[in-house]
């Protein structure tokens, strides 16, 4: 007789979607009763589904095409005296299948003692079929189908912390502004897909003073209800971006507790990068406008730092630096010349030859920008100053400030010291006419090992089409 706290509720009429249970066994008896037992079974709201399979062949079809199988009953002799144990061993290696909880169920325990079955085979519980009264075969699948649960449980929480560590990942890369709300529906239908659960999404953009109505403007994620929940994330300083996601099907409060942690924290890891980007693009605006004044003092334009801060970036990206250090590296080339804002306007301008003393003056623009950049405690500027002061150092050791030869410039500020004079010598000057093409490649060539370090010269002819699109197209 079924116990009455285990008996199907007579007033019930919706359930969730069937706990699947497999049964493997030659004798239709069995079948039978294990499907009059478990139809009275309703474990956590759902109902249980019995498949059934009279050899250990019919298993394999049903495992191979009915996924989430909860529970395996499977007997021990059908088609031969081991067939049950092999189909055992085909489930946990060939199917890879350790979710399933595994019953070996036998009316011939003498094929199969029970101390050498457990030993030698990943199942999780062993039962004689003369055990198994009504109320014990009831009470087994439902103890089985806990564990089922749990196991479930504990593997989507792994997976989920998967998905996050690639995700925040992904992050650090190259996901743009407009390119985030493509990877919050990706990471949505990762996460519909894990659950079985599918999902609508929708987003809005709103300003500081409309998220700020809400009692929780710190807050990046709130459930509406038990399947819909809302992230929120800055994705500019005076900017949020508020995105709705609906799944078909609700979650009980374990999955509720963990979607909360997933969201939570990819809502944050978004955030930050978006608010990085932002203040890095911000930064680049005001370090534009700080070389153009500078460029322009010196009758140049704000175009010259431009094209200095992408090439520098593109060699970079050459040499293997990482997209992080590349962007950083464009920002401090583009300061290279700022020292020139200390620099009087009657040398800068000068439509002819510096004489030996206004050339010394003229020297002070790297000791000048150096002291200027390096009061800033930050690596773009600390590499900026560096930048600064050393890129007119030859390679040879005939430059200033300080005589530097070779390996003893840094590796950024040689990189500079060629490319700012391949654009100065494309570029009109004050004193000059733009050089021909031909005739600056020429220079470089003829002061490779002189001006310039060998090996930044091949990489610069090495990838030379590469840099005429920036000033050819």
């Amino acid at each position: 007789m079924t116990p009455e706290f285990l008996k199907k509720s007579q007033s019930s009429k919706s359930y969730g979607e069937p706990w699947k249970v497999l049964v493997v066994d030659d004798e239709p008896d069995i079948h039978a009763v294990t499907s009059v037992i478990a139809k009275d079974i309703i474990f956590e709201g759902r109902p249980v589904k019995i498949y059934s399979a009279y050899s250990s062949t019919e298993a394999i079809e049903i495992l191979r095409n009915v996924p989430d199988i909860a529970i395996a009953i499977i007997d021990v002799v059908m088609e031969s005296d081991d067939s049950g144990l092999k189909l055992v061993k085909f489930i946990r290696e060939e199917l890879s299948n350790n979710q399933v909880r595994l019953v070996i169920r036998t009316g011939q325990p003498g094929y199969a003692p029970p101390k050498d079955i457990i030993l030698k085979y990943d199942i999780n519980d062993y039962r004689e079929k003369s055990e198994l009264s009504s109320n014990g075969l009831f009470t087994m699948i439902v103890a089985k189908l806990r564990e089922y649960k749990y196991i479930v449980m504990l593997d989507t929480q792994k997976k989920l912390l998967e998905r996050l560590n690639f995700y925040t990942t992904m992050l650090s890369g190259k996901v743009s502004e407009t390119e985030h709300i493509e990877l919050i529906t990706e990471v949505a239908d990762n996460v519909s897909l894990l659950l079985n659960n599918n999902f609508s999404l929708s987003y809005e953009v709103i300003s500081n003073g409309d998220i700020e109505k809400n009692n929780n403007p710190n807050n990046h994620f709130v459930w509406d209800n038990d399947r819909a929940l809302t992230l929120r994330f800055k994705n500019k300083m005076n900017e949020y971006t508020k995105v709705n996601i609906e799944f078909s099907k609700a979650f009980d409060e374990f999955y509720k507790s963990l979607l909360e942690s997933f969201f939570e924290r990819f809502a944050l890891s978004m955030e930050n990068h978006l608010l990085t980007r932002d203040l890095v693009e911000t930064l680049y605006k005001i370090v534009y406008v700080i070389s153009e004044v500078t460029e322009t003092r010196s009758s140049e334009t704000g175009e010259h730092v431009r094209r200095i801060g992408k090439l520098a970036k593109l060699m970079a990206n050459f040499f293997g630096y990482d997209d992080d250090f590349a962007n950083m590296f464009e920002i401090a080339a583009m300061l290279h010349d700022v020292g020139k804002i200390g620099i009087p306007d009657g040398i800068l301008n000068k439509p002819a030859r510096l004489s030996e003393e206004e050339f010394e003056i003229m020297k002070q623009h790297t000791v000048i920008g150096y002291r200027i950049l390096s009061t800033v405690d930050h690596p773009i500027f600390q590499l900026a100053s560096s930048v600064a002061l050393n890129h007119h150092e030859n390679w040879n050791g005939t430059g200033y400030p300080n005589g530097l030869r070779g390996e003893e410039i840094p590796f950024e500020a040689r990189i500079v010291s060629l490319i700012d004079t391949f654009d100065a010598l494309l570029s009109d000057r004050v004193y000059r006419p733009a050089w021909k093409e031909e005739d600056v490649l020429k220079y470089i060539k003829e002061n490779t090992g002189i001006k310039f370090d060998p090996k930044i010269s091949k990489m610069f002819f090495d990838i030379y089409e590469e840099i005429r699109k920036i000033y050819f197209g």
